[in-house]
């Protein structure tokens, strides 16, 4: 059998293998992935994520998001999936999320856009439809096959170098337009779609979704300036969202059972902001921009270099150190210097954030306050700049390595 046809037949098989239905839509998908790896995988970046961001205890954002959550769960029929519903702090970030296997986000950045509890329950059945409908799995799908194709095209026209180039050079446009975006918004869409089936099973009206978008597209509008055209986006535009949502609105009112019940508001921004929780973000900016600087090797070894100097250790314990614990400079200076500043051994503090307890939680029971270590990542920054602009006047000056 020639290469080509091999190659094709490889493609082929893995097309029949993996072709599977999208729920409600019925829209055929390619799934080269197994649920339980998807759900592995997405649960692991619920946890990174959550580790990383600063989480509400506000009683009344918690307990409205998990209230219009479980009722969108029971919607959903998933048995197999272990729900846990969440509220991020960070009021300049309008999202939310769910991955497969139940776990959803919700930022307090979307409540002013939400409103209340059928605006939530849009948000809600739009990013739970996303996990049903295993999207996540589809898009690694599509990428395993783009890399699949690619290889295969490389092999078949080996023998012709020059129309080889030209033909991989199209190839690759396609797989970056023509293939993967696209796709994007069909899914943004079916998300949309499944949404309103969820909403409307939850009890709530879907004909909110039609106020939801338009709130979101003046929150937007409002604050980009030169956003993608349509066609470069992985969403919809919000013409066209109007248009398939009230095409889709009759099919989801079929589900929907009007119910006696007072409609719950979620709180405001300045309820939910507190000093804590704004210290917390500014910390959590310091240690991205911490990690964004080590990125480079000049950077990297200015980071490591200002981490000794702050905390009065060799450097190269520091650069041990972190890579051991296998984080971020910026998450490892702080827990570091957590430990310097208080009573407990390193290992105790690295335990705690590993846990998912709040940086102010960990600080206070190390014996320290968040105040100090946010006082203290800031002038790791400016010490950091410091010894960078040293670095950059060295000629060919290497990045950190243990000696």
């Amino acid at each position: 059998m020639s290469r080509v046809c091999f190659s094709f037949l490889s493609l082929l098989l893995a097309l029949l293998a993996g072709c599977v239905a999208a729920p409600i839509t019925g829209r055929s998908q390619l799934m080269l992935v197994s649920e339980s790896q998807e759900t592995a995988l997405g649960e692991e970046a619920y946890r990174h994520i959550l580790r990383d961001s600063v989480l509400s205890n506000n009683s009344e954002a918690l307990r409205i998001v998990r209230k219009v959550g479980e009722r969108i769960a029971r919607a959903a029929n998933k048995s197999d999936y272990k729900w846990e519903f969440k509220v991020i702090n960070d009021p300049e970030m309008i999202n939310a999320f769910a991955v497969p296997g139940g776990k959803v986000a919700v930022y307090t950045g979307i409540f002013p856009v939400a409103r209340d509890e059928a605006g939530l329950a849009v948000v809600l059945g739009h990013e739970v439809a996303h996990a049903l409908a295993r999207h996540a799995g589809e898009r690694m799908s599509q990428s395993m096959l783009v890399q699949l194709g690619g290889v295969g095209l490389s092999a078949a026209l080996g023998s012709n170098p020059q129309l080889a180039n030209q033909v991989l050079q199209a190839y690759g446009l396609g797989a970056g337009l023509g293939i993967i975006l696209p796709f994007s918004r069909s899914q943004e869409s079916e998300a949309d779609r499944i949404g309103l089936v969820l909403m409307a099973k939850a009890g709530y009206d879907p004909r909110a979704s039609l106020e939801v978008w338009e709130r979101m597209e003046k929150k937007e509008s409002g604050r980009e300036r030169g956003a993608p055209p349509e066609y470069l986006s992985t969403h919809p535009g919000y013409e066209t969202r109007t248009q398939q949502l009230r095409s889709w609105i009759p099919e989801a009112m079929k589900y929907y059972q009007p119910e006696e019940q007072r409609v719950e508001f979620l709180p405001s921004s300045d309820i939910l902001d507190s000093p804590v929780a704004k210290a917390e973000r500014e910390l959590l900016k310091r240690i991205r921009a911490i990690n964004q600087q080590a990125e480079d090797p000049r950077g990297e070894r200015a980071v490591v270099e200002a981490i000794g100097y702050s905390l009065r250790m060799q450097p190269s314990i520091a650069y041990q150190e972190r890579q051991q614990l296998k984080m971020g400079y910026g998450q490892y200076a702080a827990l570091r210097a957590l430990s310097s500043m208080g009573r407990s051994p390193l290992r105790r503090v690295v335990t705690d954030y590993e846990r998912g307890v709040s940086w102010s939680e960990v600080a206070q029971a190390n014996g320290t306050r968040l105040t100090e270590l946010l006082s203290w990542m800031g002038e790791l920054r400016r010490t950091a700049a410091v010894f960078y602009g040293q670095l950059r006047s060295t000629p060919q000056s290497p990045g950190y390595r243990t000696r």
